[in-house]
């Protein structure tokens, strides 16, 4: 009996209806695009209704648990959908006959006047008997049949309307269906119908322009345009809505029984996850906390802002997303574009920024240090670039999502950099370009050690409790006070730190032998030098 269940779930997967259906093409009415390659679409187009049936074969290629069917009539349902492989429809093709064997056999049964040996004469309907290469005329007269070997045929005059081309049927082999079975809708009914799925294959890369404006910067022009690449299936006066936000789809990498295809769409290496190209990677869809963001960009340089008036596209959220909304957009398969989303004037001033941060093994080489011959030293150089920057703060009533921005001052552009995620409220400090007007240097002194033993991964160790001192020095050679704002990440416990510096502890092991802080500092530079300073603890495993 168990035998018998299997074989019959197998043949309700695979087989098609039994009886004949009309198939219709839905294209994608909407769609919902994620920055990284997966889309949401809703694909419609009008289906005759025939037994209660119709198909598609223009199906997605869905994610599995993603893909249903809908009817955008409220009193029609669509009760199952049914992936199959069934027999494409016959279609006709017409070709000009070529040889006379042909023309013969295109116009038999037809009236002829035939001239034959020694001229003689022939009129009747005719058939051909035989072979296509050993083949007779077989002529009815009034008197009889008269038999005639093409060799004793000369010409041969239809006698009526004549036929020049011939129609042969051709089979088509199999094709891959989707089918509706519908509940409501009566036979011959015309009505919209829907499917619904997750896929993959079209993405968006968001990218800004900002111009600043005034002396001092007192507010920047904002643009925002996304740049769609779609590999997927063509766009025609669809409504697109570009996403925000950070997509949970756990089966995203499973297709779906009911797709058609075998693969998911999008095969370019826009579509690929760390191809080669970390950039790309951090526009993902996670929404990044306000950090700053460093390395060589691979991003081509975007034409200047030519955009003169306040406009933005429609937008709305949906818990936890935001979505800009752009409509009747057409792209076909293989195209791309760009498509400016807003450009709008925001609160900006200008800040110079620097980011001290200790190299990410500082906390093992504390843990390790003198227990291996190649251990660098413990003090670093950190004496990074001093960065000039904009501050930008976000009055537009919508999420600033993480891209690639390009500054400007008129129409000169000074630099591109990236603009982290912002909140609608908050801030966000766009680098522009290293500064050549304020510069600083950074020091490291040791002020005290002793030896202390702790226990350290179910063990006691002896460890050299060393405090340190920072000096940061800073000079300015702007006529007018300039804010600056310091972050200094670092390995220990901070002390102390003058000028307002404010210290924190900051990751998830809080109780680490040596736990990761930061202090920053907001000031006021005016011209001339300043020194600012703090102490922290580390300990160093003897």
């Amino acid at each position: 009996m168990k035998k018998l269940s299997v074989l019959l779930m197998f043949f309700c997967l695979s087989a098609s209806p039994a009886f004949p259906q009309t198939g219709f093409n839905p294209e994608v009415k909407r769609v919902a695009v994620f920055k990284n390659g997966y889309a949401f679409t809703y694909r419609e187009g009008e289906a005759e209704i025939l037994n209660g049936w119709a198909y598609t074969t223009n199906a997605p290629a869905g994610v599995l648990g993603t893909v249903w069917g809908y009817s955008t009539l409220p009193n029609v349902k669509v009760t199952q959908l049914l992936a199959s492989e069934s027999e494409k429809p016959d279609t006709e093709k017409i070709e000009q006959v070529n040889s006379f064997v042909e023309f013969l056999k295109l116009n038999k049964g037809a009236r002829v006047r035939i001239e034959g040996y020694n001229n003689k004469i022939f009129e009747g309907t005719y058939r051909l008997i035989g072979e296509t290469n050993n083949y007779s005329m077989a002529l009815q007269t009034e008197r009889g049949t008269i038999i005639l070997s093409p060799g004793r045929i000369e010409t041969v005059e239809i006698l009526g309307a004549t036929k020049y081309e011939k129609k042969t049927v051709v089979k088509n082999g199999m094709e891959k269906r989707l089918s509706f079975k519908m509940e409501g809708a009566t036979n011959g009914q015309k009505i919209n119908l829907g499917v619904a799925a997750l896929e993959r294959g079209i993405r968006w890369i968001p990218a800004y322009r900002v111009e600043a404006k005034g002396t001092p910067v007192k507010e920047a022009k904002l643009e925002l345009e996304a740049m769609i690449i779609n590999e997927m299936a063509d766009l025609k006066n669809s409504d697109v809505y570009f996403v925000v936000g950070v997509p949970h789809f756990l089966f995203q990498d499973s297709m779906s029984p009911l797709s058609m295809n075998s693969a998911f769409s999008g095969v370019s290496s826009y579509f690929e996850p760390g191809a080669g190209n970390s950039r790309r990677d951090s526009m993902s869809n996670a929404i990044m906390s306000q950090v700053a963001s460093t390395g060589d960009s691979t991003y081509v340089d975007d034409p200047l802002p030519t955009v003169s008036e306040e406009e933005k596209s429609n937008t709305f959220s949906a818990d936890q997303l935001f979505l800009y909304q752009a409509n009747g957009i057409d792209l076909k398969k293989g195209e791309r574009a760009s498509l400016r989303l807003f450009s709008l004037t925001v609160p900006a001033s200008e800040v110079f920024e620097w980011t001290l941060t200790d190299s990410s093994d500082t906390q093992t080489r504390y843990l390790e240090y003198g227990r291996s011959s190649s251990t660098v030293p413990l003090v670093q150089d950190l004496s990074g670039k001093v960065w000039y920057g904009l501050r930008l703060k976000n009055q537009t009533g919508m999420p600033w999502t993480t891209a690639p921005a390009i500054s400007f001052r008129e129409w000169k552009p000074m630099g591109q950099d990236m603009l982290t995620f912002t909140p609608v409220g908050g801030e966000n400090i766009l680098r522009v370009t290293p500064a050549t007007e304020v510069t600083g240097t950074h020091t490291l002194e040791e002020k005290a050690r002793e030896r202390v033993r702790l226990e350290y991964s179910n063990s006691t160790y002896d460890f050299d409790l060393v405090t340190v001192e920072g000096s940061i020095k800073l000079r300015s050679v702007k006529k007018d006070p300039v804010e600056v704002v310091i972050t200094r990440n670092l390995v220990g416990e901070v002390l102390s730190a003058t000028d307002g510096g404010k210290p924190a502890r900051q990751g998830l092991n809080l109780q680490a032998v040596n736990p990761n802080s930061v202090v920053k500092w907001n000031l006021s530079l005016a011209n001339g030098e300043k020194e600012i300073r703090y102490t922290y603890k580390i300990y160093i495993r003897r």
